[in-house]
């Protein structure tokens, strides 16, 4: 018997048996409906799995959406693409050039022609405002006075007090040109771009550079005290730092300048003249010059490494000094030991202060531990009073206890900024005050990718025509406009919500908040965290459960380093307190609040680099994948919710935020710490360090934000330990050998005491 081709029944044998040949006849067409079954089954569970698993996209050669240019269209195989199967999880970046040679710049080789570049002259980088000048004068009340600095001068006639900088940034020394995805050709490189951000476009200064010698010399004499690059300044003076009272400084400089600030404390949100105060006092510029409080965030057992008294003494010296007193900072240490009566006994906090502080900032340091939050909060669950899931307990605390400033910076003590810092903090100011509120949480949800956007106000169209000005099929139902509290949730006692200048957005021409004061401001993005895998996404408290599913609106950013406004703080602060006592996680709290309470937010773009070179298309798609998700047209209508860097494929989850470690700016980073070691000095893996510097130069780099550094020390500090290591190494290796030689010896003698040699004939 055979199966046909054709019509597969069978031909059988007429000798066959009856019942045999009935038998195989009904198996042969059961077998065919088990096939055909099987077959419409597979189909349908492929079709189930392509709905139901969109990250695992699929690209082909069809027509795809650029969600940078509304309703521009490219072929998909022209340009980048993700992977056939894209998974998020998987890390595309390490098929893309590495760049880390590109970042190994000196001060000898520097894009300006005004330089000798075989010895470059370091210049004096004062960013400050002319005080002195008329237009300044006309601006704001009072009369600047220079301030005392950590020598015993005056800011303004001490150059050992200043730092110093070159111009120009470093031209790469170890690479000439790059295969370039985007233009399919060869691009030469001076200093990579950063894929993600821009500095200049926030006002940053990137045409100096600056080394370790110029940035920190003024700070300490370790790093001052490494054989000195050529053509660097001399080394300033050295100083007792034990003898150096930064609260004295601060305060006498506050003294001085009393006149050009409202020293009044500000009131709380409610009060019957909050509008007013508030507005006199920072919603607009005024005559009155706004002050910040910058807070320092340690713990008792907190290592200060010589860097890290470098950098304190650095933001104290150009912020509050430098400044007039226009900054103040703090230092806040967790004391972890709960059991120490540090609020009851002025000897044991004194105690405590002494031994984990540095003698230099012990009148500026303000010691906390977690029981303090069950007499101030307890409405909180007792599982959130610690610093992880309250980080912003402490920093509300501290406006009600200095409540004269206008906004307060938390600082981590692992971020570091290789420009100045007044440059930094008063361009960041004057950056996010310009924003309109109109599109703004929009633009707060995306990174802005300059290769691929354009310039920032191409980036702001782009979202406008998503939002508002498209067409009804590619615009979103809603843009954030005014308060967006949780539904049926009364915002009182809370009464000075801002007036909408405008009912709907379509009745703005971007001219609400423009000139307004953030009251938050972030380094990343601010994320809907519900609609990704963020592992913090459910830490919302005391909200009721009728919100559940979602829960509350919210928004996340990771590194806390924000800066949030008087009136912020004192609403999450009444927020808490206030029945039931509303409570989110550190990363979710302040930009919620500002999100149900309509104030105005802002994320700064800073450049955040990278070692790999990033194609335009694949940087948007993978850190802005919430837009992505809806780029093929065949699963729009089944991707989950998500906006910019949300969605469930964001990389603000666990297992995607690898894209990161290459990064520049993240909590989990190795790259950022590669390059700052390279800068006070250590060679790491053959760029940077003395031998290097011998041959290239003094390493520098542009002004640029670095997180995380832990635990740094110099270069001299290890130096020496590892000689002392190698040291000890060589005389144990000495010694064994000797060892092993006498041994060598003694079996030797024994061995011939009992054989006699043989002589030769």
């Amino acid at each position: 018997m055979r199966l046909t081709d054709v019509d597969q029944t069978w031909t059988m044998s007429a000798s066959m048996p009856l019942r045999l040949r009935d038998r195989l006849r009904s198996w042969t067409y059961t077998k065919k409906r088990i096939l055909t079954i099987f077959t419409v089954f597979t189909l349908f569970s492929f079709v189930l799995l392509a709905r139901n698993t969109p990250q695992k996209l699929r690209f082909s050669n069809t027509e795809v959406e650029d969600l940078g240019r509304p309703g521009v269209k490219f072929a998909a195989e022209d340009e980048w693409q993700p992977p056939h199967n894209w998974d998020p999880v998987y890390p595309v970046w390490t098929n893309f050039t590495r760049l880390e040679d590109e970042f190994a710049g000196s001060i000898r080789n520097l894009t300006t022609t005004s330089n000798n570049l075989k010895n470059p002259e370091a210049q004096q980088y004062i960013p400050y405002p002319h005080y002195e000048s008329d237009g300044y004068r006309r601006r704001f009340q009072g009369s600047y006075v220079p301030c005392i600095g950590p020598r015993g001068k005056r800011l303004n006639d001490s150059v050992e007090d200043m730092i110093f900088g070159y111009n120009g940034i470093p031209i790469s020394l170890h690479a000439t040109s790059i295969w370039c995805p985007d233009t399919l050709a060869h691009q030469s490189l001076d200093f990579p771009d950063a894929p993600l951000g821009s500095s200049k476009t926030i006002g940053l200064d990137q045409s100096v550079c600056f080394e370790r010698h110029g940035r920190y010399g003024a700070y300490g004499s370790s790093v001052s005290g490494h054989r000195p690059a050529r053509g660097a300044i001399s080394s300033p003076s050295d100083i007792n730092w034990e003898r150096v009272d930064w609260a004295s400084l601060q305060s006498k400089c506050i003294e001085e300048n009393a006149d050009r600030f409202n020293m009044l404390p500000r009131p709380m949100p409610g009060d019957a003249n909050y509008e007013k105060v508030a507005s006199d006092s920072y919603r607009r510029d005024g005559v009155v010059k706004t002050r910040s409080a910058v807070i320092f965030r340690a713990f008792d057992s907190f290592k200060y490494t010589s860097d890290m008294l470098r950098v304190m003494r650095s933001v104290i010296t150009e912020l509050s000094l430098g400044s007039g007193g226009e900054y103040e900072v703090f230092l806040l240490v967790e004391v972890k030991d709960v059991t120490l009566p540090i609020f009851d006994n002025q000897t044991v906090y004194d105690q405590v202060l002494q031994d984990s502080v540095p003698r230099e900032f012990w009148n500026m340091t303000v010691l906390w531990n977690t029981a303090l939050w069950g007499r101030l909060y307890p409405k909180l669950p007792e599982f959130t009073r610690n610093v992880h899931a309250s980080q912003w307990l402490p920093v509300q605390y501290i406006a009600q206890k200095h409540p004269n400033f206008d906004h307060y910076w938390n600082w981590e003590m692992d971020v570091r900024y290789t420009g100045h810092y007044y440059e930094l903090l008063e361009t960041l100011d004057t950056w996010t005050k310009a924003q309109p509120r109109k599109g703004l949480w929009e633009r707060n949800a995306r990174f802005y990718v300059p290769r691929y956007h354009g310039d920032y106000s191409e980036f702001a169209d782009f979202i406008q025509a998503r939002y508002q000005d498209g067409p009804p099929e590619r615009r979103k139902d809603l843009s954030i406009w005014g308060p967006n509290p949780p539904v049926g949730q009364p915002l009182t006692p809370l009464d000075d919500l801002p007036p909408l200048e405008s009912p709907t957005p379509a009745h703005d021409n971007f001219t609400w908040g423009v000139g307004e004061e953030a009251d938050i401001i972030t380094l990343l993005p601010m994320f809907n965290s519900d609609t990704t895998h963020y592992v913090l996404r459910g830490g919302y408290f005391n909200y009721p459960t009728n919100l559940l599913p979602a829960g509350p609106p919210r928004r996340a950013t990771i590194i806390t380093f924000y800066r949030i406004s008087h009136r912020l703080l004192s609403t999450m602060h009444l927020e808490n307190t206030h029945d039931p006592g509303h409570h989110m996680s550190s990363e979710q709290w302040p930009q919620s609040v500002a999100l149900h309470h309509g104030f105005k937010a802002v994320y700064a773009p800073h450049s955040v680099y990278m070692d790999r070179y990033w194609p335009a298309k694949a940087a948007n798609f993978i850190f802005n994948n919430g837009d992505a998700q809806r780029v093929i047209k065949a699963f729009k209508d089944m991707a989950p919710l998500g906006e910019g860097s949300g969605g469930w494929e964001s990389v603000f989850g666990g297992d995607r935020e690898h894209n990161f470690e290459i990064s520049t700016w993240y909590y989990r980073t190795f790259f950022a710490t590669r390059l700052y070691k390279r800068l006070l000095g250590y060679d790491v893996d053959g760029l940077g360090g003395e031998n290097w510097e011998d041959k290239h130069g003094t390493f520098c780099l542009p002004p640029m934000m670095l997180h995380q550094i832990k635990d740094m020390e110099d270069p001299t500090t290890d130096t020496a330990r590892l000689v002392a290591e190698a040291e000890s190494q060589a005389d144990e290796e000495a010694f064994q050998k000797e060892k092993a030689e006498s041994e060598n010896e003694a079996l030797l003698a024994a061995h011939n005491a009992v054989y006699t040699p043989i002589q030769p004939q």
